[in-house]
């Protein structure tokens, strides 16, 4: 099994994107989003590749750099990030730093 991390992004226009940081060796790392937006198609989501990777932490921000400009682009912004299922490839602080850096001023979540 390929391990995989899951954050869970959300817009206050009603968007969730669904973020995979996917890990299948010690030489790269890939980012994957799954978009929901009601605006676009209420029955379905749309699957996105990001791009690789060298670590964790440079998909993580490509994620938040994706999601922002997506949502932005329907006249909304992020109001919540939250990882489900725990922190196994990037932690909170470092996830919380790389938001700061995008200017998004929310507090990321773990496990909520």
């Amino acid at each position: 099994m390929i391990p995989i991390q899951e954050v869970d992004i959300y817009s206050d226009n009603n968007i969730k994107i669904s973020a995979h940081i996917v890990v299948p060796n010690n030489s790269v790392v890939g980012a994957e989003v799954v978009i929901y937006d009601p605006s676009q198609n209420e029955l379905y989501s749309a699957y996105q590749t990001v791009g690789q990777y060298s670590d964790s932490a440079s998909a993580f921000g490509a994620i938040v750099q994706f999601s922002a400009k997506y949502i932005a682009a329907s006249g909304g912004n992020i109001k919540r990030i939250n990882n489900p299922y725990n922190t196994e490839f990037i932690d909170l602080s470092n996830q919380q730093s790389i938001v700061g850096k995008q200017s998004i001023n929310i507090s990321v979540e773990v496990n909520a």
